[in-house]
This record gives structure tokens, sequence and C-alpha cells, in this order.
């Protein structure tokens, strides 16, 4: 039987080895101007393909009320979040390229972990 932890070992082992990889990134924004889950909120994310996905290795989350949190093989989610699991798709998901400098500077204008 395969135990939790063990299964988690795994997902991180995964993510890890798609950021540590030479694989070409993508970047995106996401705005929640829906309200979907909090009205104004951004998520940036690093991207990169596999298997014909693009899959979130790094993610910003940056709260309507202020903050920032960040995720990736090293943290996959907190008290406030998470990593997605979900493949992100620039033509259904309400999101938009953005440079890469972008999303790197905001990864490390926060020089620890919220």
């Amino acid at each position: 039987m395969i135990g939790i932890s063990s299964r988690m070992d795994d997902v991180v082992a995964f993510y890890r080895a798609l950021e540590e990889s030479d694989r070409p990134r993508a970047y995106f924004e996401f705005v929640d101007v829906e309200g979907w889950v909090d009205e104004g909120a951004r998520a940036l994310y690093e991207t990169v393909e596999h298997e014909g996905e693009l899959i979130a290795i790094r993610q910003i989350e940056l709260p309507s009320a202020g903050g920032m949190h960040r995720y990736s093989w090293r943290r996959m989610e907190d008290a406030y979040g998470g990593l997605t699991d979900e493949p992100i798709d620039p033509h259904d998901d309400p999101v938009k390229p953005i440079p890469r400098e972008v999303f790197v500077e905001r990864w490390n204008s926060l020089m620890y972990e919220m």
C-alpha cells in the first residue's frame, strides 16, 4: 500500500524534474475580474510543456488585499492555496502572456515566504 507521503513525494519529484529541466518556458497572468475567488487578485505562472499541456511549475498569488504567496515544488501548498494542478490553456483560460522578466522580478521580490 502506498501512503499519502509516498504519493506526495512523487508529486514533488515530478514538479521538481519539470522545473530543473531545460524545457522552454512560457509565462502567463490571470486577473480575477469576475470575482470567482477574489476579485482583483492576480496569479502569475511559469509553465513548461509536458505531454502536450502547459504545466505550471512556479506560481505567484497576489491577493486583492495585498501580500504575495509563491508556490513550486519547494512549497506546494500552504494555508492560503497551492500550486495549481490543472494545466494552463491560453486558448480557454482567461490568461494573458507576460514577459519572463515580469515573472522573475516578482518571484525574486519576496525575500521570505508568507
